[in-house]
């Protein structure tokens, strides 16, 4: 039982097979949400004004599934510290954050095509998005204020975007349901990364009141 209680607070450098297994899994399913989306496009044609507004309930529907059947991964391998909502929950949390705006940024790519480098962009914060998500729960402290840099740089760029034109798109963005719902995540997510900071600073503080008090 002690042995239990001291894995359960160890920070684990590398995922299990079950984890990586249903975040795969989850993964997969993200995308084939996402092609089909692609698909559509063509059999479609143009959409109404607002990107993917016939289609996002379907494209909601299919990240939350992917990003459900990631979790329930982890709660299995993870619930203890689940349960004790500590550093080791916080990650996981974030990680599936990132696993959800990476897969609404891959149909932000779908709704860009004609635009080349919105698409790039999309694509690629897409990409970056959901290798994060892999390595986040496993990831040191010090990578903390990367994520937050990100996330923050995607929170102020849509509003930047959105309120004045800047080069090279050169026109003022359409406020979208795909986009507010993405910047909600975001918001979750560096509020969530701010409390995990916090949280090691705390953690630090405690440490070296400990170290004091045992020199006297």
């Amino acid at each position: 039982m002690a042995i239990r209680a001291f894995d359960a607070g160890m920070l684990r450098t590398r995922p299990t097979i079950t984890e990586v297994a249903f975040f795969l899994c989850g993964v997969l399913i993200i995308l084939v949400g996402w092609i089909a989306d692609f698909l559509g496009i063509f059999e479609l044609g143009p959409q109404p004004e607002g990107h993917g507004s016939t289609t996002f309930p379907l494209r909601l529907f299919m990240t939350m599934f992917g990003v459900a059947f990631s979790t329930i991964g982890i709660g299995y391998e993870n619930f203890p510290q689940i349960l004790e909502g500590g550093e080791r929950a916080k990650r996981f949390i974030v990680a599936l954050l990132f696993l959800a705006d990476g897969s609404l940024h891959l149909y932000a790519f779908n709704d860009h095509l004609g635009d080349a480098f919105a698409a790039t962009f999309f694509g690629g914060i897409s990409a970056v998005q959901l290798a994060a998500a892999f390595v986040i729960p496993y990831s040191r402290r010090k990578l903390d204020p990367a994520w937050i840099s990100i996330t923050a740089f995607l929170i102020l760029a849509y509003v930047i975007t959105r309120t004045v034109a800047v080069w090279p798109i050169g026109t003022i963005g359409a406020v979208d349901t795909l986009g507010v719902v993405s910047k909600f995540v975001e918001v979750l997510t560096v509020l969530m990364l701010l409390s995990l900071v916090q949280s090691d600073r705390a953690s630090r503080r405690k440490s070296l009141e400990t170290a004091a008090v045992v020199d006297r």
